[in-house]
């Protein structure tokens, strides 16, 4: 068998075969040639070792190392690399330590599938530069374990984005100094030292972790713990499962604009990520309509409607951030052209209007509905769905250079067992993983599927709870019957919280 050929992501130029073959030795000896990233090299010398269970020593150059790393500037994407196979050894190269942990990945799936391997070349490279996964932890908390399995997952499979939803209406998960009681012991949170763990975690693996706080709405949470940041003064009740609460921040109270600001201060200390995500969906304005700050901020502003006070509080936050060094994203809902520009999009409803879909305006990040959200059944999204997503994203980057790239996205409103979050994670993530990363010429659902069979065995074997291979795809009559009744339920909701479609 062509171990090759079970790569997962396939590389976007392919593999070339060699003569001959290479055998894995008992130790594995690494050298990273001349000043080739040595700040990094004890832990890729970890990494490798954790990864296939193997003694791995560090040696140099002259002692024929089994892996030599080496820096190689003519490979043009930061990400990309060059892996040579040869009966003598490998060597591994790129212009940048983002390339080289890529490419380890590779060399450690093609170790994990055989000790003997046939000689090959690979030459390799992202085809969409923006590669995500979208957890929230927010309505089902998540373990800081299961939360670093996760990490490594994506970070084998060469994922580069964790969008971590730290906050909604059902439970705030990190601290804001000045707000104590945003936390609470009996339903989970993230201490600061938890965060900068994961984040340097994550970081070590080429994955950048983008933070969310949803604002003005999904806030049900905040406000049980300080009602006067609302518009009525609660009392409020933390609610469990899903829903469009109408309950928001009131933006006409100026301590309101303080604690926003104060959350983007906590989000800027902690992150080192130039993006953060504040949200701004499914947002009610009813409160507002009946609220005297409200309409007394409006009147200050000179604001025609509520919609255009939610403008200006977007546009109020994402000039703080600005300020700070972040970007700023927000889900597409309610974006328009009276929204900062620099703000970027990320495209969720398939609903919306062609012009709100695309905001050709503005940066974009794709995660329609019926193709990327994961804690949707199979039937509804199905494993060839998410697969052939990746295809449609980088035929939107070549008409669209502003569409930087997509996610997969986990909510976890009725996810609460790392066995069922599993369960719908895998192995739709890794379909997302190969069709995000590989040039679409060489996508291959079959061969993909292939792959998985070996994937499913090596590595995600200890998992024992994820689906049958035969619920993967269910026949195409289920799935339309599922699909028309869902896009009934999205129509409803948006027009429950206020989004044109």
């Amino acid at each position: 068998m062509n171990h090759q050929k079970s790569l997962l992501p396939y590389p976007s130029n392919g593999i070339r075969l060699l003569k001959g073959s290479f055998i894995f030795p008992e130790v594995l000896t690494i050298a990273f040639q001349d000043s080739c990233f040595p700040e990094r090299a004890p832990f890729f010398q970890e990494y490798i070792r954790g990864a296939l269970g193997m003694e791995v020593v560090l040696g140099d150059e002259s002692n024929n190392p089994v892996l030599l790393v080496n820096e190689k500037n003519d490979v043009l994407d930061e990400e990309g690399y060059l892996l040579e196979v040869t009966p003598v050894g490998c060597t591994l190269a790129s212009g940048s330590w983002r390339g080289i942990f890529t490419g380890l990945q590779t060399y450690i799936q093609l170790a994990k599938s055989n000790k003997t391997l046939q000689c090959c070349k690979i030459s390799d490279y992202p085809a969409l530069s923006w590669r995500g996964l979208m957890l929230d932890v927010a309505r089902s908390f998540c373990p800081l374990e299961e939360l670093l399995g996760i990490i490594d997952t994506m970070a084998l499979y060469k994922l580069n984005v964790l969008h971590w939803h730290v906050s909604d209406d059902q439970g705030w998960r990190f601290p804001v100094d000045g707000y104590p009681a945003l936390l609470s012991e009996k339903h989970g949170y993230y201490s600061k030292e938890e965060i900068s763990y994961v984040v340097s975690y994550a970081e070590n693996r080429n994955i950048m972790v983008v933070p969310e706080v949803d604002m003005p709405g999904h806030m049900i949470a905040a406000l049980s713990a300080y009602p006067n940041l609302s518009c009525t003064g609660g009392p409020f009740t933390i609610p469990t499962g899903e829903g469009i609460f109408r309950d928001i921040l009131c933006v006409g109270k100026s301590e309101t604009i303080v604690f926003a600001k104060k959350v983007v201060d906590t989000l800027c200390l902690l992150f080192p990520s130039p993006y953060i995500h504040l949200g701004g969906d499914e947002i009610p304005l009813d409160r507002w309509e009946t609220c005297p700050d409200c309409q007394h901020r409006m009147q200050e502003l000179g604001c025609r409607d509520e919609k255009a006070l939610l403008g200006w509080f977007c546009n109020e936050i994402a000039s703080y951030a600005r300020e700070k060094g972040k970007s700023t994203i927000l889900w597409s809902d309610y974006v328009d052209a009276s929204y900062d520009s620099t703000i970027i999009t990320q495209v969720w409803n398939p609903l919306l209007g062609k012009h709100r879909r695309t905001h050709s305006d503005r940066q974009v990040i794709k995660s329609d509905y019926f193709h990327s959200y994961l804690d949707m059944s199979y039937a509804l999204v199905p494993l060839s769905r998410v697969y052939r997503y990746g295809k449609t994203v980088q035929k939107d980057t070549k008409r669209n250079k502003k569409v930087v790239g997509a996610e997969l996205l986990l909510w976890t409103e009725y996810l609460d067992t790392r066995e069922k979050r599993e369960a719908h994670l895998y192995p739709r993530l890794l379909a997302g993983a190969e069709s995000f990363w590989t040039k679409d010429p060489l996508l291959r659902y079959s061969r993909f599927k292939r792959s998985l069979e070996h994937v499913m065995k090596q590595v995600l074997g200890k998992q024992s709870g994820l689906p049958e291979p035969s619920s993967w795809d269910p026949l195409l009559l289920v799935q339309c019957k599922e699909r028309r009744a869902r896009r009934k339920r999205v129509n409803r909701n948006s027009k429950e919280a206020g989004i044109t479609l």
